[in-house]
């Protein structure tokens, strides 16, 4: 294995420096492109003479390539795309045209369930005629664990006589067929770095608000890989009808499940919203052209949506690098959870080996049973464990072995700040970030526990408790921000009679009642009345005094024109008065009068009394 160092100057891409210019990507190679669009798919596609399969992770890099190629190249010069709609019949016509070298992209999985049957079984013709390239290929790694059937090539890759891996984020290879490899690392001799704002925050869509309403003026691309997240965003900050989200195709039917119906498997530049979440098949490869430089922000939120961690080993440079013409600012809003699991690489390899011995025993007694209680207790330990899924054909999954690996240093990222700091700090080369702290009254903890709530009556405790700490309480300071309110107001309206409870009777006035009907709502009734009496007080206080007398018919007209001009909503009786004074009742000359002793001190009027 040699390691040959390319140097690639500003505005060169790699089809201008040797030996990429002359002969193409060599074979058995890994080429670390180091920074994203220099070229290296273009190069294959435009520039070398050979017949090539690429294999690129996802279809809208495919669509795109195809379509803009072909737009500006005769049919002898024409690349054929495998996606949806694209079927084996379409392959093998390519396959008999009059294209002069053949270029067919696709996907692993339409690899093999397209590409190989297209072949008709005369696999030494393209095993010997056409190179094999697999771009962005630390996708293998990064997404088997959930994705098995992206490293189902690999068998086939090796049977390739002319044959490479490329990417710019590059991941290492434990598979022994790359131990031979030759590695181009491209050095770019110019600044490439970027400059990022890195928000540490306990709530990631109170940031982003924030963010949005301090920052943006034109379309706003959000990377976020969870639509499920993506829906929470949008409905929360009430963007739905400004907003897009571009996904696969399941995912998009997900969100119009939950009337969400700007949901698109296809990004489409010319019909871009205000704000534009992306998930992860727009990560990497795909060249976004724009003609203007757009804000971009990156979201994890590791409580919600675990799978939304992004590397900035790897993902975050892809990302950076989507835009061809620039963008304007960088921003990755994240939260941490301090309770996350992550083990180093030796421990990672220790704990699998374990689980490897463990599940070797088990397959191994499965097949020496004899007995039929035997044979199906073991056969249901052997097909339902996790760690099956690092066998393919009975062969250990060496890229499911690395994702393990791979996964466990992401998430030791996302425990504490200070770990994804050093992170970022170790890409010099790439990022000039700043870090910065932001705190809520609410975090996204919360939101989650309010969520998980089993049953009506805990999701309205909950809500209370939270509404309380967000209100502004006499003696104590509380600056609300505009996102809190927005979150505020959001909670008040989930339950509209309790809120209304709340603000009359309190968090611990509500505890008294047990959030019962049959207690709060008489409890609110008098609450109500105190709060109309003192509102009142000043204007029945303006004119009764303690030791006085007064006729009813005086009391009467005097309480209508008062409760008037005060605006409450009280019966004005003559009784009325006996709310604000002690009282005695008397009669002169015929006519009934109240005796006003004492003013009665409302404030110490409880609805609960």
């Amino acid at each position: 294995m040699a390691q040959i160092k390319i140097e690639l100057h500003k505005g060169q891409y790699l089809n201008d420096v040797e030996p990429f210019k002359s002969h193409g990507i060599p074979t058995n190679s890994v080429v670390h492109k180091v920074i994203p669009g220099c070229g290296a798919t273009t190069l294959e596609i435009k520039y070398t003479n050979r017949n090539s399969i690429i294999i690129v992770p996802n279809v809208p890099v495919i669509e795109d390539k195809v379509k803009e190629h072909n737009k500006l190249h005769n049919k002898e010069q024409h690349i054929l795309g495998v996606h949806k709609g694209i079927d084996v019949g379409h392959i093998e016509d390519y396959l008999n045209s009059e294209a002069t070298y053949k270029k067919i992209l696709t996907t692993p999985e339409g690899f093999i369930s397209k590409v190989l049957l297209a072949f008709d079984n005369d696999f030494e013709r393209m095993t010997s005629d056409y190179f094999l390239l697999f771009d962005e290929c630390e996708r293998i790694v990064t997404d088997v664990s959930y994705r098995g059937k992206i490293a189902a090539p690999i068998d086939w890759f090796f049977k390739f006589s002319n044959k490479a891996m490329v990417s710019a984020t590059t991941l290492p290879f434990t598979h022994q067929g790359f131990a031979s490899f030759n590695h181009y690392v491209v050095e770019p001799k110019y600044d490439y770095s970027k400059a990022i704002n890195v928000i540490n925050t306990n709530n990631v869509i109170e940031s982003l608000e924030k963010y949005i309403n301090e920052k943006t003026t034109g379309p706003l691309f959000v990377f976020l890989n969870s639509t499920d997240a993506i829906y929470e965003v949008a409905n929360t900050l009430d963007i739905k009808s400004q907003s897009h989200a571009y996904c696969a195709d399941k995912s998009v039917a997900k969100l119009v499940s939950k009337k969400y119906r700007t949901g698109y498997s296809t990004l489409d530049l010319k019909e871009v919203a205000q704000y534009n979440f992306l998930t992860s098949r727009y990560f990497s490869a795909l060249d976004i052209r724009l003609d203007y430089k757009p804000d971009v922000v990156l979201i994890t939120d590791v409580h919600t949506a675990p799978h939304s961690i992004l590397d900035p080993h790897t993902e975050i440079i892809q990302i950076a690098g989507r835009f061809r013409n620039g963008i304007n600012s960088l921003t990755h809003i994240t939260n941490f959870n301090q309770s996350m699991e992550s083990k180093s690489k030796d421990e990672a390899l220790h704990y699998l080996q374990g689980c490897f011995d463990t599940y070797e025993s088990v397959v191994k007694l499965f097949a020496n049973a004899k007995d039929t209680g035997s044979k199906e207790t073991l056969k249901f330990f052997v097909d339902n464990s996790p760690i099956a899924d690092f066998y393919t054909n009975d062969k250990l999954n060496q890229f499911m072995v690395d994702n393990f690996i791979y996964e466990e240093r992401v998430k030791g990222y996302y425990q504490t700040f200070e770990n994804l700091k050093s992170a970022y700090l170790d890409l010099s080369n790439h990022f000039k970030p700043k870090f910065v702290n932001v705190e809520y009254l609410l975090s996204d903890e919360d939101r989650i526990n309010r969520n998980r709530k089993t049953t009506v009556k805990a999701q309205q405790w909950e809500t209370l408790k939270q509404i309380d700490r967000l209100s502004h309480k006499p003696g104590k300071f509380n600056i609300m921000l505009p996102n809190s309110i927005t979150l505020l107001n959001n909670l008040r309206s989930l339950y509209p009679w309790l809120t209304e409870a709340y603000d009359l009777l309190g968090y611990a006035g509500l505890e008294k009642t047990g959030l019962t009907a049959a207690k709060v709502n008489p409890a609110k009734a008098k609450a109500n009345e105190i709060k109309a009496l003192k509102k009142l007080a000043p204007h029945v206080y303006a004119d009764f005094e303690e030791n006085s007398e007064w006729y009813d018919t005086k009391i009467k007209t005097l309480m209508e024109d008062k409760c008037k001009l005060a605006g409450v909503n009280l019966k004005p009786s003559i009784s009325l008065i006996t709310k604000f004074f002690k009282t005695a009742r008397s009669t002169r000359k015929g006519e009934h009068l109240y005796i006003l002793k004492s003013k009665i001190d409302l404030a110490s009027l409880s609805p609960f009394d």
